[in-house]
């Protein structure tokens, strides 16, 4: 099963060239030109992950990034958004050889995409664990996890999941019902966490894998990135970090166990 899962980032920013540097120094990450446009493909080594798109002058909203969920249809996606309370900023768009894909937003606020592309096979799912400097795990940071976690249950099939994670509290894992592992382990789609005291809205972030958080964040923050959760610890899974980059976009990175 390929679907209802996350395939694709794009970086929203009104200074490409400045995103392109810093994301370069930082993950190794490399850029091309699409055919006939703006947008700028990233590639992780021999892994294409996302892009970059030049944001209009009179575009609202800041530099951020957006994540794109495979689907089997996106339009029918779409009205499932809207008959359960979600918001649709951008309706069901089709670009001819590429894909199908909406700009939609979930009842607590947090933007994503539904993404059905025109390639046969271009979204199959890789087996094994993600490839260095490759996005490696999505988590919504929300204002009201049930609330939220019912509406992904009811337009993308995802299954709650409740985790102790001791003092950091409760954190609930979204699982695509019937998808394991090559050992025989529920896998899942993103992850969900109550927004902190201070954060008003709620937010998608995305995760890099990286081989060290500490230099990777020392890195980062040497190149104008403001660390917002400095390298911690997370018990069996590795250590992470999040920041805002020098555009104030949102990122995170793991350093798996």
């Amino acid at each position: 099963m390929n679907k209802h899962r996350f395939v694709w980032h794009d970086l929203n920013t009104r200074d490409p060239e400045a995103a392109k540097k810093f994301y370069g120094d930082v993950f190794s990450w490399t850029f091309s030109a699409s055919d006939g446009g703006p947008y700028v493909h990233i590639s992780a080594g021999e892994h294409m992950i996302g892009g970059i798109r030049k944001m209009d002058a009179n575009e609202p909203g800041p530099t951020s990034w957006l994540g794109y969920i495979a689907v089997d249809d996106v339009a029918a996606t779409v009205a499932k958004i809207g008959a359960s309370k979600g918001k649709v900023f951008v309706p069901t768009t089709a670009m001819p050889n590429v894909g199908t894909f909406a700009v939609t937003a979930d009842p607590t606020g947090a933007v994503f995409a539904p993404w059905k592309s025109a390639r046969p096979g271009e979204d199959a799912e890789r087996s094994g664990p993600p490839a260095r400097n490759t996005f490696c795990w999505d988590e919504l940071v929300t204002t009201d996890p049930a609330a939220a976690a019912a509406f992904y249950g009811e337009v993308l099939g995802w299954k709650a999941r409740a985790v102790d994670m001791g003092p950091a509290g409760t954190y609930t894992l979204l699982d695509r019902p019937g998808v394991t592992n090559a050992k025989g382990e529920q896998v899942s789609a993103a992850g969900v966490m109550k927004a902190p005291p201070g954060v008003p809205h709620s937010f998608w972030i995305a995760y890099v894998h990286v081989d060290d958080a500490d230099a990777s964040c020392e890195r980062a923050r040497k190149l104008g990135a403001t660390v917002t959760i400095p390298p911690t610890d997370i018990p069996n899974i590795g250590r992470f970090a999040c920041w805002l980059d020098p555009q104030q976009a949102g990122i995170a990175i793991l350093q798996p166990s």
